[in-house]
C-alpha cells in the first residue's frame, strides 16, 4: 500500500470543477432563499417555495450568467413550501398543513387564489412536523411524507397525530390515504422513470445512518412511532415504546435499498434521477442526492439483486452549500436549493445554486455490480494496462446498530483483501475477486492508483456499497438479516449527560476568556472559502470578531472527557489544548494520504517528543462540522511537585473515528500556556486563523485530581445530614408553603415558594457537598450560613448556591447568587449533578468557592463578610419547579 500512495501521489491532481461548474445566484436585497421545492414551467421558467412561505418565479434560470435571471416573487403567506411540483403549468406547494394548488388568474405572474387540494393529516403544533414532497405517482397521485414529532425527549420521535412517520398519496381530487410507514425524518423524495418511489431518511432514533428506501405500498420501514396508526396497534389501544423495539423489526421491517455512509451524508435532502439523456453526463438512470449537513450532492447506482434494489453511492460534486433540494432543468444542468435554519449545514445556508457539466469528461466509476466472486466496476474512460493491482484497492464492510439511541457508529469492521483483478478487454470493467464479502453489511472500498493511459486520474476513488443480499449464482440461501441489526437497548437516555459540564449552552462566553470570539452563525465565505462569514444565531463560537485571543475557559480540569464540534476554512488551522498544554491538532487535511502529528488529529510535539501523528486522516473537508471526542489522563506530581507519571491520551476519536489511542506525552506541545500541572484550563487556539467550535463539554473524571472523590467519607469529618425517614424530615424547619417529602433515599421539594432549614444553625467555616437534580423550568438554590426567613417574608439571607438549568433568571448553577454570577447553562435539566460549596473566613473578608461535578466554578470573596453564621437550607423557588436531594454533607474546617 505503501507503494500504492507514492503512485497515486505522482498522479496529477484532478478537481470536480474541471468537469461540473458551480454557480450561485444573486439573491435578491433583503431576501433569504431557504428552498424546500423546485420545478420549471414549460416555458423553461424555474419555480420554487421557501421555508419561509414564499414562492418565487426565475426567468432566464438557464442563461449562461445568473446575474441576468429575474427572480420574482408569485406568493407569500405560506407555511414552509417543503414540495412544489408543477402539473400542466398549474403551481402545487405542499405547506406543513396542507397540499394547495397556487392560481394566477390573470396571468400576470402573481397568485390570485390559493386552492386545498388535501389536509387530511395531524398536526398538534410540535417545532419538528414538517411535510416533505413532493414527486408525482405514474397515476398522477402526488406522494408526500411526515416527519414525525419530538417532545421533552428530543432524541425520541413520536407520531401523536395522524399520519406522523408514513408516506401518504394524494390523489389530484384530494383524496388521501396512507401509503407506507416506518420514517423519521423523510426529507426527500423521488421517482425513477418506472414511477417508482424512493425517499430518504436522516440518521436519529431507529435510524443508525441514512438511509435511501425502495418505498411500496404497505411496507414498514423501521421506525416505531408510525405504527400507533396501524390497525393492529388501534385495535388493542397500544402505544410503541420509546425503547423496546417492535417484535415485527425482526420480521416484516423493510431493508434500506442503500446505507449513506455518515461521512458523506448526515442529512439528506431530495433525490432525482437522471433522465437528460446524457446532457448531464454518463450516468443515465443513476440517482443523484441532495445533501444539506455536508453541503455536496452524492451518486447512486442501483441493481436488483433477489428482487429488490441495493447498490453503490459516490461523491459527485462537493462545496455547493446546504443542499435541500435537487431538480434537472431543460437544458440537463443540476439546480440545487440551499436552506439550514436550524438544521445546520454547510455555507451558504440559503440560495440557489446551479451545477452543470462542463463538456470535460471525467474518469469516474460509472457503475458498480456484485457479483459472486466480488465486485465488477465499470469506468467512464479506459483504464492504462496493469493499473490496478489487488494491492491498490482497500476494503471494508461494516453494519449498524437498530436501537432507539440516536445514530450508530459502524460495527463490526471487517477488512477485506482483494485477491485477484482482471481488466476487460475494452480496459473500462474492472472484476475484483473479494473472498467472504458477507450479507447484510456495507462494503466500502478505496481505489488507489487508478488512471488513463494518458495518466488521468480517478476523479472520486471510493464507493460504498450496500449488501442486502449476495448474487442467487453466489450459491448462499437470502438472509433475513439486516445491515442495522436488531441489538439490546443501550441504557436509557436519562441520566447520559451525567457528570458533564456544558461550557457553552446559555451564555457561551461567559466562561472564557473569549475576546475577539462571537456566538453566531459562520458560513463559509462565497468569495473566499479561507474565511467566514458570520450573521446573528447561536450555531457557533468563532473567532470573526478584531484581534482574537485564544479561548480559554476559567476553570481548571484534571482528568477528563471532552467532546466538541468544530468548523475549519479552506487551509485552517487551530488546536485543542488539554489543560492548555496537550494540544489535539486540527488542520484542514482533507485529502492527504500520509498524515503526521501536524495533520488534523495529531497529537502536537514538544521541544523534544517528536509528536503522534493519526492513525488515519478523519477530516472530512472544509466548511463541514466535525465531532472531536477524546479521554485524557493528566500527569501526576508528588507532595513535593515532582512528576511521577506522564500525561496520557487514552483515545481521541474524530466523527467516530479512532485517530489516536494510548497516546503518552512526556512533555507539553507547542504552543502551550506553561508548565505541566495537575489541573489547567482547555484552551481553544484562536490566534492561528479562523474557525469555528460548538456544544463544547467535558467530564471530569473522578480520582486525586478532583475536587470531589466519591461520596464523603465520615473518617474525613463528613457528617450525613439527610434525613432518612419522614420522622427526621419532619424535624426540619420550614418557611414559605412549599411541600417536602421523603421517597425512598431522596428528598424532594415541590409546591409553592419556600426553604427547608438544617435544625443545627450556627454552621461558620465549612464544605457542603449535595448531589442535586433540577427540573426542567425549576430553580432552587443552596445556602450556607443561611437565617431562617422571618414571619411574613418569603427568602431567607445567606450564601445562595444557585441551582437553576433553564429558569429565566439569567444566574444558572455555580452561580453565587447576586454575588458572582454564571450564565452559562452547565448542568442539563433533570441531571444529577455533585455540588461541593466551601465557606472561609479569612483575613480580607468570607470567601465562597462552589464547585459543580468536582471543578471550581466560582471563587468570590466578600469582603463585606455579609453573613457570619447560620442554617445549612434548600430552596423550592416556584409552583411547577422540582428539587431532588440524593445526598447532603457537612464537614467543619479548622
Amino acid at each position: 500500500m505503501i507503494l500504492s500512495l507514492f503512485l497515486a501521489a505522482l498522479l496529477p491532481q484532478v478537481s470536480e470543477a474541471d468537469y461540473y461548474t458551480l454557480e450561485h445566484f444573486p439573491t435578491p436585497a433583503g431576501e433569504l432563499f431557504e428552498i424546500g421545492g423546485m420545478d420549471f414551467l414549460a416555458d423553461g421558467r424555474l419555480v420554487f417555495s421557501t421555508r419561509r412561505g414564499q414562492v418565487w418565479i426565475v426567468d432566464e434560470p438557464l442563461a449562461d450568467d445568473v446575474s441576468t435571471a429575474k427572480i420574482t416573487l408569485f406568493a407569500e403567506g405560506l407555511w414552509e413550501g417543503l414540495g412544489l411540483t408543477i402539473v400542466d403549468d398549474e403551481i402545487f406547494v405542499l405547506q406543513r398543513t396542507e397540499l394547495s394548488r397556487l392560481v394566477d388568474e390573470d396571468g400576470d405572474d402573481v397568485c390570485d387564489r390559493i386552492d386545498t387540494v388535501s389536509d387530511d393529516w395531524g398536526v398538534s403544533g410540535n417545532y419538528h412536523e414538517f411535510a416533505f414532497g413532493l414527486p408525482r405517482a405514474a397515476n398522477g397521485n402526488f406522494f408526500m411524507a411526515l416527519n414525525v414529532s419530538f417532545g421533552s425527549k428530543w432524541w425520541i420521535g413520536k407520531s401523536p397525530v395522524p399520519y406522523r412517520g408514513w408516506v401518504l398519496q394524494v390523489a389530484p381530487d384530494g383524496t388521501t390515504r396512507p401509503f407506507a410507514s416506518g420514517f423519521r425524518s423523510p426529507c426527500g423524495l423521488g421517482t425513477n422513470a418506472a414511477g417508482e418511489l424512493f425517499v430518504t431518511d436522516n440518521q436519529g432514533d431507529w435510524l443508525p445512518a441514512g438511509p435511501i428506501h425502495h418505498v411500496q405500498e404497505g411496507r414498514w420501514y423501521g421506525h416505531p412511532a408510525s405504527l400507533d396508526w396501524t390497525p393492529e396497534y388501534l385495535d388493542a389501544g397500544a402505544k410503541t415504546s420509546d425503547e423496546i423495539p417492535p417484535a415485527r423489526a425482526s420480521i416484516d421491517r423493510q431493508p434500506a435499498a442503500l446505507w449513506l455512509p455518515y461521512a458523506w451524508s448526515r442529512s439528506a435532502g431530495n433525490l432525482v434521477f437522471d433522465q437528460t439523456g446524457g446532457a448531464f453526463g454518463p450516468f443515465g438512470g443513476q440517482m443523484f442526492v441532495a445533501e444539506l449537513t455536508n453541503g455536496l450532492v452524492l451518486r447512486a447506482d442501483l441493481e436488483k439483486v433477489r428482487g429488490e434494489y441495493q447498490g453503490a453511492c459516490f461523491l459527485f460534486r462537493q462545496q455547493i452549500g446546504s443542499v435541500a433540494r435537487v431538480a434537472f432543468a431543460p437544458d440537463g444542468s443540476l439546480f440545487c436549493g440551499l436552506t439550514n435554519r436550524g438544521w445546520g449545514g454547510l455555507g451558504p445556508g440559503s440560495g440557489l445554486a446551479r451545477v452543470r457539466p462542463t463538456g470535460k469528461l471525467p474518469l469516474e466509476m460509472q457503475r458498480v455490480h456484485l457479483t459472486p466472486e466480488g465486485f465488477e466496476v465499470t469506468f467512464t474512460k479506459p483504464l492504462a494496462p496493469d493499473s490496478v493491482s489487488p494491492a491498490d484497492i482497500d476494503l471494508v464492510q461494516y453494519d449498524y446498530d437498530y436501537w432507539w439511541e440516536y445514530g450508530s457508529p459502524e460495527r463490526d469492521h471487517t477488512p477485506l483483501a482483494a485477491t485477484a483483478t482482471v481488466l476487460s478487454a475494452d480496459r473500462r470493467t474492472l472484476a475484483i475477486s473479494v473472498p467472504g464479502i458477507r450479507p447484510a453489511r456495507v462494503a466500502r472500498a478505496r481505489l488507489f492508483n487508478v488512471a488513463t493511459a494518458e495518466g488521468e486520474a480517478l476523479l472520486h476513488e471510493e464507493f460504498a456499497y450496500t449488501v442486502n443480499q449476495l448474487p442467487e449464482a453466489s450459491g448462499e440461501p437470502p438472509t433475513r438479516e439486516h445491515v442495522a441489526r436488531v441489538v439490546p437497548p443501550p441504557p436509557m437516555r436519562e441520566g447520559r449527560d451525567e457528570g458533564w459540564l456544558m461550557l457553552t449552552w446559555g451564555d457561551a462566553l461567559d466562561h472564557w476568556q473569549s475576546q475577539g470570539w462571537s456566538h453566531c452563525d459562520v458560513d463559509l465565505d462565497p468569495d473566499d472559502p479561507r474565511r467566514f462569514t458570520s450573521r446573528e444565531g447561536n450555531g457557533a463560537i468563532a473567532n470573526v470578531g478584531e484581534a482574537p485571543v485564544n479561548f480559554v475557559s476559567h476553570s481548571d480540569f484534571g482528568d477528563q472527557e471532552l467532546r466538541l464540534n468544530f468548523m475549519l476554512p479552506q487551509g485552517g488551522n487551530s488546536g485543542v489544548y488539554l489543560q492548555g498544554r496537550y494540544e489535539i491538532q486540527l488542520l484542514d487535511s482533507a485529502g492527504k494520504r500520509e498524515v503526521g502529528y501536524g495533520d488534523c488529529g495529531g497529537i502536537y510535539k514538544g521541544a523534544t517528543w517528536p509528536g503522534s501523528p493519526p492513525g488515519i486522516n478523519a477530516f472530512l473537508g472544509h466548511g463541514q462540522w466535525h465531532r472531536l471526542t477524546a479521554s485524557f489522563r493528566a500527569p501526576r506530581f508528588d507532595a513535593e511537585g515532582n512528576k511521577t507519571e506522564n500525561a496520557r491520551f487514552l483515545w481521541v476519536d474524530i466523527d467516530g473515528v479512532r485517530v489516536q489511542e494510548d497516546v503518552e506525552v512526556p512533555e507539553v506541545t507547542g504552543g502551550a500556556l506553561g508548565a505541566e500541572v495537575a489541573r489547567g484550563p482547555l484552551m481553544l487556539q484562536g490566534d492561528h486563523g479562523p474557525v469555528a467550535y460548538s456544544d463544547i463539554r467535558i467530564k471530569p473524571l473522578w480520582d486525586e485530581t478532583s475536587r470531589v472523590v466519591g461520596r464523603p467519607d465520615a473518617a474525613d469529618g463528613w457528617v450525613a445530614l439527610l434525613p432518612e425517614d419522614e420522622d427526621e424530615l419532619d424535624a426540619w424547619p420550614r418557611s414559605g408553603d412549599s411541600i417536602w417529602s421523603h421517597d425512598g433515599d431522596v428528598l424532594i421539594g415541590e409546591g409553592p415558594t419556600g426553604h427547608l432549614y438544617t435544625p443545627r444553625g450556627d454552621y461558620t467555616d465549612i464544605e457542603v457537598r449535595a448531589r442535586l437534580k433540577i427540573n426542567d423550568g425549576g430553580n432552587s438554590g443552596l445556602y450556607v450560613r443561611t437565617a431562617r426567613a422571618p414571619e411574613g417574608s418569603t427568602w431567607p439571607a445567606g450564601y445562595e448556591a444557585q441551582v437553576n438549568s433553564s429558569f429565566p433568571d439569567p444566574q444558572k448553577t455555580g452561580s453565587l447568587y447576586s454575588l458572582a454570577p454564571v450564565l452559562t447553562h452547565l448542568v442539563p435539566p433533570d441531571t444529577w449533578f455533585d455540588y461541593a460549596v466551601t465557606c472561609r473566613d479569612e483575613a480580607d473578608g468570607t470567601r465562597v468557592s462552589i464547585a459543580v461535578n468536582g471543578i471550581v466554578i466560582s471563587d468570590f470573596l466578600d469582603v463585606e463578610r455579609r453573613h457570619a453564621a447560620g442554617h445549612l437550607a434548600l430552596q423550592q423557588h416556584h409552583e411547577g419547579s422540582v428539587i431532588e436531594c440524593a445526598g447532603l454533607w457537612v464537614r467543619e474546617l479548622e
